[in-house]
């Protein structure tokens, strides 16, 4: 019975034995085995991403009209063509106003040789009543000789006035004419590429009260990005923060640029407030981007250079603390560290390890959330 016992015992120490070291001693084996880091220092980048939509500027789309009515005699351009500012794009029939400036040029012509007849006449009037008063003094005329002088040129002078002013309200015509008659030569506003033709060849345009509109002309080298900055993390989100973004059609091309301005207005899409952040694009990146292409974007919230670095993987948070498994000649055991800014590659360690020295990227840890999915390769 006794000897019963003794076998019991030992078969239970033996298999507690197994279990300490399947659970116990293959745990520690685990967390030893891996990769070795040499911790080095290199530049570390935190940044969020977002998505954002190619816009056109303010004043990159011009609707290009006229306030003349007539057929339309010339049209130059169509879709896609390129223009530059100051060609003429299109004529309207200006045979009505033409004949209009030739009548009101003859009428001014008239207007001016009837005002000569007059302050010829006003000239002659003023001389009599000068020489009359003149005589008067001397007693050899009579003072009703004299108002009736005065009488006549005071009507002369008043005709004179009258006539300048006829001869003032013709050239104000002729000059709204000639105004009339530029409406009828269209010109470029803005260098660019006609996107919309509104009307063609031979038809009658007719403007009221707004302009007819005849082209569309777009700036392509005027764009901007909207970017929509979720709301958590508008707080990290300033005017002046340098971004980074690409397209789908140049996956591995990078653009770079600032934030410019946020509205203060938010835009709410299936239930998700957003802030309009927004960036002007430099003209030379204009050659590879079009209007309403989506973007996604890496808004780079902070930078540090030349800093202590370990992978993100190596990075473990364990009963409370951060810690790296550092690596000695015959152990691997955990350090608590104090880490800092982490990007999609590297976290900065602040305290807690130096330069030079080796840590083990255990082979079963998990890779821990990232701040921010990486983008196309470098």
């Amino acid at each position: 019975m006794k000897k019963k016992y003794i076998v019991i015992a030992i078969v239970v120490a033996v298999v507690a034995g197994i279990l300490i070291y399947l659970f116990v001693g293959k745990k520690g084996n685990s967390e030893k085995a891996g990769e070795n880091f040499t911790i080095k220092r290199d530049n570390v980048t935190y940044f969020t991403e977002q998505t954002g939509i190619i816009k056109a500027q303010v004043g990159a789309i011009v609707k290009v009209g006229t306030r003349a009515t007539g057929n339309l005699t010339q049209l130059k351009y169509q879709v896609g063509d390129a223009v530059k500012k100051g060609e003429l794009i299109a004529t309207i029939d200006d045979r009505e106003i033409m004949a209009n400036i030739r009548n009101t040029d003859a009428t001014i012509e008239s207007l001016k040789r009837d005002l000569d007849a007059k302050e010829a006449q006003y000239s002659y009037g003023k001389t009599n009543y000068e020489r009359e008063v003149s005589l008067l003094e001397k007693e050899f005329t009579t003072k009703d000789s004299v108002d009736k002088a005065k009488r006549e040129v005071d009507v002369a002078f008043a005709q004179v006035e009258f006539g300048k002013a006829k001869v003032k309200e013709a050239v104000e015509k002729l000059k709204a004419l000639e105004v009339s008659l530029s409406y009828t030569k269209i010109y470029a506003p803005i260098s660019g590429y006609v996107s919309a033709v509104s009307t063609q060849l031979g038809e009658t345009v007719v403007a009221g009260l707004s302009a007819a509109i005849l082209i569309t002309i777009i700036d392509p080298t005027k764009l901007e990005m909207w970017i929509y900055v979720d709301e958590t993390d508008i707080g990290r989100t300033k005017p002046g923060l340098k971004i980074e973004y690409w397209v789908d059609t140049y996956r591995d091309k990078r653009f770079y640029g600032k934030i410019d301005m946020i509205y203060p207005q938010p835009e709410i899409k299936d239930n998700i407030v957003y802030y309009l952040a927004i960036v002007k694009i430099d003209p030379k990146d204009t050659a590879f981007l079009r209007p309403e292409m989506t973007t996604h974007v890496r808004i780079i919230v902070e930078e540090k250079k030349d800093v202590l670095v370990v992978p993100n993987n190596a990075v473990r948070f364990e009963e409370g603390k951060t810690v790296v498994y550092f690596k000695t000649k015959d152990k691997t055991e955990p350090r608590q560290v104090t880490p800092g800014v982490r990007d999609d590659r590297f976290t900065e360690i602040i305290t807690g390890l130096k330069e030079g020295e080796t840590i083990v990227i255990p082979t079963m840890a998990k890779k821990p959330p990232q701040s921010a999915s990486p983008g196309p390769k470098k």
